[in-house]
């Protein structure tokens, strides 16, 4: 199994923080978010890894090849991380790919059971992993289900029209790589390199392919954007993640 890791941005919004290392760098308790997603995907047999690098790469590359150096680890970079979205980024590490794969947003932390839950599904189609829940934000990449599809994914749904939110964790098949690679090309030709890859999920969407979801089954995960989204991943779930796995 191959991993998609997405870690070319900046993390502005965490300030001093990323002054000197990527957002996939930072910590939470006590080892880098990217290099406990790798161990995580390792553990639930990925074997080969193409990790997008942009801010602070070299730092970036060093510390995961100094972890893993004998993974098959394929470093992609992108060159206009300053001026484009994630879209550009999964579509430079995923142009050259034709097997099934896994797409990581490497700012996120999650119990390893999501992840499990993700690989276990036996659709032929893309497949995403969804928190239900009953509060979410503005600024969310919020999905409207319909049965056992997704039918909306968009930060700009309404929160109450909401049936959950998208975690960064998706399951391409062997059948949906070519259609996702057309999709995100046809979504940059129409709206450019500054989205977000999910509207290239929409995009399939609307073209009339299937898009599959996966429940987080109110594991806990958190997205980290912000110095108050720091704070609660190390206080609050990263506490619960390891109360979990080591079933104390």
């Amino acid at each position: 199994m191959l991993a998609v890791i997405l870690a070319a941005g900046f993390g502005s919004r965490l300030g001093h923080i990323t002054q000197k290392i990527p957002k996939a760098l930072v910590s939470v308790g006590n080892k880098p978010l990217l290099v406990r997603n790798i161990e995580v995907l390792r553990e639930e047999g990925v074997t080969k890894f193409v990790i997008v690098t942009g801010y602070k790469s070299v730092k970036l590359r060093k510390r995961v090849t100094r972890t893993f150096p004998e993974l098959n680890i394929n470093f992609v970079h992108n060159y206009h991380y300053r001026d484009t979205n994630n879209i550009y980024s999964l579509y430079i590490a995923a142009k050259d790919i034709d097997e099934k794969f896994i797409i990581v947003n490497s700012d996120i932390i999650f119990h390893r059971d999501i992840l499990r839950n993700l690989l276990r599904t036996e659709s032929e189609n893309l497949t995403i992993s969804v928190d239900f829940r009953d509060e979410i934000g503005e600024e969310e990449m919020k999905v409207k289900i319909d049965g056992e599809r997704v039918v909306k994914i968009s930060k700009k749904i309404k929160p109450e029209e909401a049936d959950g939110e998208y975690i960064g964790l998706a399951k391409v098949s062997d059948k949906a790589v070519e259609d996702l690679k057309r999709a995100i090309e046809e979504t940059m030709r129409v709206k450019g390199k500054g989205v977000f890859y999910e509207e290239a999920f929409q995009h399939m969407i609307d073209s009339g392919k299937i898009v599959n979801y996966s429940s987080t089954l109110g594991l806990p995960w958190t997205e980290i954007d912000t110095p108050d989204d720091l704070k609660f991943a190390r206080e609050v779930i990263y506490p619960k993640i390891v109360e979990l796995e080591s079933g104390t």
